[in-house]
C-alpha cells in the first residue's frame, strides 16, 4: 500500500463492528493486489470500533461521522476523502480471499464499459454455500440473493447482471460522482438495488466476478423494522427511475406484489403489517421530496425502460422466503407463472 495515489479505494463502514474488524481487516491487508488505500468509516460506534483501528492501523484514513448516519450515507462520507480510481465498498463482517481485490478490479481495467464489479459471496459459517453471486433485481423492485444456498461451484461464469450485492462491489470512481454515490434516505436495505438501478439507467454494466471471492457472516432474517425499511425503498426505486408509462404497465404486476409482500407480512405477525402501512405513509408524506429525486434520475437517464429490463428478474425465488417445501412450490407455481407472462407482454409493449 506504498506510494501516494492509489488506483483503489477500499470504504468499510462500521457500526460496532469491533470484533468482526479484528478477522477483516487483516484479510484486506494481505490482499496480492497493492495499490490501494482503506478508508474506515466509522457511525459513531460505542464497542471503540475507532480506537481499536487507530491504535492497530495507523495506516488506515479514518473518518468520524459523529452519529448513525446508516449505511448509504455513512459510506458517501468515506468516498468524499476516497482517491481512487475505483471506489470498493465491503462488509466490515466479511473476510476476503487474498485474490478477492485484483480479480475485483480485473473487468474494469480491461473493459471502459464495465462501470461496476461484484464478487462471489460465501456464508462465512458454511463456506461450501453461497450467500449471494450479484443481487437479483425483480421487476416490482423486490431484491434477493442470486444463488443463496446453492453449492459454492454454481454460478461460476463472469457476466452482466441487474444489481451488484452491498456486501462487495466495485465501482469506477467518475460514474460514482456521476450519480451521486447512494441514496441516503435509503438508510438501510435496497441501497445497493438503487444504486445499480441508476448506473444502468445512466448506460453503465454492471459484471458479475465469481473469481473474486469473499466470506460473508450472514443470516437470512426479516424483523419487523427490516421489513419497513424493505417495502419503503422498493416503492422508492420505483418511484425515482421509471417512466410513468411503464409504472403504468407494471401496476398489475405491483397489485400483485402487493398481495404477495402483505401476506408476508400477515404471516410474519402484527408488527410486521404495521410496518408494512408505515412504509405506504412514509411515501405519501414524502411524496413531493421523491418528485424532485425523480426529476434528477431521470435527467441523467441513457438506457431505455426497454434495454433495462433485459436484465430485471421476472422470477420470484419463494423458497428463500417460505420454510415449507409444498407451500413454496404452490405459491411459485401461482406467482411466478403470472410474472412470466406480464414480463413477456411487458418486454413487448415498453
Amino acid at each position: 500500500m506504498s506510494g501516494k495515489h492509489k488506483s483503489v479505494s477500499v470504504v468499510i463502514l462500521s457500526y460496532n463492528s469491533k470484533e468482526d474488524l479484528k478477522e477483516c481487516i487483516p484479510s484486506l491487508i494481505s490482499q496480492t493486489y497493492q495499490d490501494f488505500e482503506i478508508i474506515f468509516v466509522d457511525n459513531a460506534s460505542t464497542d471503540g470500533s475507532e480506537e481499536f483501528i487507530r491504535a492497530n492501523y495507523p495506516e488506515i484514513k479514518v473518518v468520524q461521522t459523529g452519529k448513525n448516519l446508516g449505511y448509504p450515507a455513512g459510506n458517501n462520507a468515506g468516498f468524499e476523502v476516497a482517491e481512487g480510481e475505483y471506489i470498493v465498498v465491503v462488509n466490515p463482517d466479511t473476510v476476503a480471499d487474498p485474490e478477492w481485490l485484483a480479480e475485483l478490479v480485473k473487468p474494469l481495467e480491461s473493459d471502459p464499459t464495465i462501470a461496476a464489479t461484484t464478487s462471489k459471496v460465501l456464508i462465512y459459517y458454511q463456506k461450501d454455500k453461497i450467500n449471494t453471486c450479484a443481487n437479483t433485481a425483480h421487476y416490482t423492485g423486490l431484491t434477493f440473493c442470486r444463488g443463496l444456498n446453492k453449492s459454492a461451484s454454481e454460478l461460476d461464469s463472469c457476466q452482466p447482471v441487474g444489481a451488484v450485492s452491498g456486501c462487495s462491489f466495485a465501482i469506477r470512481s467518475d460514474v460514482l460522482k456521476n450519480i451521486n454515490g447512494f441514496d441516503p434516505d435509503f438508510f438501510l436495505y435496497q441501497e445497493d438495488a438503487d444504486l445499480s438501478w441508476r448506473i444502468r439507467f445512466a448506460g453503465g454494466k454492471i459484471m458479475y466476478v465469481p473469481e473474486s471471492i469473499i466470506y460473508h457472516k450472514f443470516r437470512l432474517s426479516i424483523a419487523p423494522q427490516k421489513e419497513f425499511y424493505l417495502e419503503r425503498n422498493r416503492y422508492l426505486i420505483l418511484l425515482k427511475n421509471f417512466s410513468l408509462k411503464t409504472l403504468l404497465l407494471l401496476s398489475p404486476a405491483l397489485f400483485v406484489t402487493e398481495i404477495v409482500t402483505m401476506s408476508h407480512a400477515i404471516l410474519s405477525g402484527p408488527k410486521h403489517v404495521k410496518s408494512k402501512l408505515m412504509a405506504y405513509f412514509w411515501i405519501i408524506k414524502n411524496f413531493k421530496e421523491i418528485l424532485t429525486k425523480r426529476r434528477e434520475t431521470l435527467s441523467i437517464k441513457i438506457t431505455t425502460d426497454r434495454d433495462f429490463f433485459r436484465l430485471l428478474d421476472w422470477k420470484i425465488p419463494f423458497e428463500q422466503v417460505i420454510k415449507y417445501p409444498i407451500m413454496s412450490k404452490t405459491v411459485d407455481a401461482v406467482f411466478n407463472s403470472f410474472y412470466s407472462f406480464h414480463m413477456k407482454m411487458i418486454r413487448r409493449i415498453v
